[in-house]
């Protein structure tokens, strides 16, 4: 193990010379304090020439100064030729429309994230545009950009770039495929002790150095085929990534989950309690979209359905799946009444409904399978939805007698899934450990309101999914909890 780090140390030490001096004509850097025989002239000097990086009034570059976030997109979008975003409307709540980050930060959302807040009671994103960006965001959003084929490593190995950086298990598991390509590629290189230190922030002469490797001339055509025809797309969909993003919203003691598609199409399943309508509304547009494609009433209770008429008043509608269940209340009525009013497409949800199935991706309906049930909890509508070697499962409020009935017409096949969104806020009427074992999931997030009234969850489902191993997410303690898929990898998003 040893020799091979040796051999690592080497190679990387030569590839960085090969680099600096090796495929550049004379140069003659503009900024007082970049002089000629910097290691880095010869890329901030090229960058310049391009227009992609700048130096400050004074005529300074600042070569040792930190990277900020917002400065690393704008470098970024510029070094790549990715298309402006052209959306009026951002994800953050600390991007403003008239800042001059705005643009670039829309362009790559998907590439580069923002944090979820931990105040209590606010769900919104943060993008943090003036914090330092780290060597990690650099590299990550980089070869998100730049959309490598990393298929070789996967599943991820726990040893992956342990014979690279001795700090290798500091990075998280799902971003080591990037940066072992980004090693491989060339395009940044460890510590000269052999480490990575991914949480550091990263200095502007860095910065120019890896996007310069990355994009060595103005020839972006892997860029261009990408951009065309979408502008009317937002940039997560614009910049072709292979992506499931899983929204589980923070709604009070209800259910609202917000599903964002590979190809650019959306799914919303459940809207809460009337509540919580205008904010369900108001966070997807803040992502930029106004189109639900598949929008999933799973049962008539008030705090699945309370929030759709905000929801139908307020975006175009592709299909309206609901069961075939009736209720007498007030909102189920106005629910029925808008559907009418807007003329909705509606198809029954039941089990063997097929929501889309197409490449790598498919919606099934695995539930309900009857008619007749005592319970209106028994009437969800449970969807699965696949993507490459992953799995999201949507339990409604689904008790006990539909996951028999679940177990009975399914095999493990159709049924297994990386995340499963708990049946029922938890409750123990819901989520049987002979149900939970044929899923087999990872994660389980649960929809519930703070302190709400029923005691959900119950402390024997919370035991059920310990003993299980299942490592478990709440709306009322973690906010709203976002998951995200490439196909092979399931993880958190923060």
């Amino acid at each position: 193990m040893l020799r091979k780090r040796v051999t690592w140390s080497v190679t990387i030490a030569v590839l960085t010379l090969l680099m600096c001096f090796g495929s550049f004509s004379a140069y003659a850097t503009s900024f007082y304090d970049v002089p000629d025989d910097f290691w880095a002239a010869p890329y901030i000097t090229n960058f310049e020439s391009r227009g992609i990086i700048s130096g400050y009034g004074d005529g300074t570059f600042l070569p040792q100064n930190y990277v900020a976030r917002c400065e690393y997109a704008k470098m970024l979008v510029n070094a790549s030729g990715l298309k402006l975003s052209t959306k009026r409307t951002s994800p953050y709540a600390d991007v403003d429309v008239n800042d001059w980050s705005f643009p670039y930060i829309n362009s790559i959302t998907q590439q580069m994230p923002g944090y979820q807040s931990t105040s209590p009671g606010d769900s919104r994103l943060y993008f943090k545009p003036w914090d330092n960006a780290t060597r990690e965001d650099v590299t990550v959003a980089l070869m998100k950009v730049m959309n490598y084929d990393l298929s070789e490593y996967y599943p991820v190995d726990d040893s992956l770039l342990s014979d690279v950086f001795y700090d290798y298990n500091t990075i998280p598991k799902q971003d080591r495929p990037y940066i072992a390509e980004a090693v491989k590629q060339g395009y940044i290189t460890g510590t000269q002790e052999g480490t990575f230190q991914g949480g550091d922030p990263i200095i502007r002469c860095e910065v120019a150095a890896i996007l310069y490797r990355a994009f060595p001339n103005d020839n972006t055509a892997y860029v261009d085929s990408v951009n065309n025809n979408n502008e009317e797309l937002p940039s997560d969909v614009a910049l072709g990534n292979s992506f499931v993003k899983v929204y589980y919203l923070n709604i009070g003691q209800g259910d609202s989950e917000f599903v964002l598609l590979p190809n650019g199409k959306t799914m919303l399943i459940d809207a809460s309690t009337s509540k919580y309508g205008e904010e369900i509304c108001s966070f997807i547009k803040n992502l930029g979209y106004n189109k639900i494609d598949y929008l999933v009433a799973t049962h008539p209770h008030a705090d699945h359905i309370g929030g759709m008429n905000e929801v139908l008043n307020n975006f175009e509608i592709g299909t309206l799946y609901m069961p075939n269940a009736v209720t007498t209340t007030k909102t189920y009525e106005q629910f029925l009444s808008t559907i009418i009013e807007k003329n909705i497409n509606v198809v029954e949800a039941k089990s063997g409904v097929t929501i889309f199935n197409e490449n790598t991706m498919s919606a099934f309906i695995l539930a309900p399978s009857s008619n007749e049930y005592k319970d209106l909890n028994n009437y969800s509508a449970v969807i699965r939805i696949a993507f490459g070697n992953t799995a999201f499962l949507f339990m409604g409020d689904a008790e006990i007698e539909s996951e028999n009935e679940i177990l009975s017409n399914y095999n493990i096949e159709s049924l297994w899934a990386n995340v499963i969104k708990i049946g029922h806020h938890g409750s123990s009427s819901s989520s049987q450990q002979a149900f939970l074992s044929k899923v087999n999931p990872t994660f389980a997030v649960i929809s519930c309101g703070a302190d709400n009234k029923y005691g959900h969850p119950t402390e024997q489902t919370l035991n059920t999914l310990n003993n299980m191993g299942i490592k478990t997410f709440r709306t009322d303690t973690d906010g709203t909890i976002i998951f995200a898929s490439d196909g092979n990898n399931v993880y958190r998003e923060y």
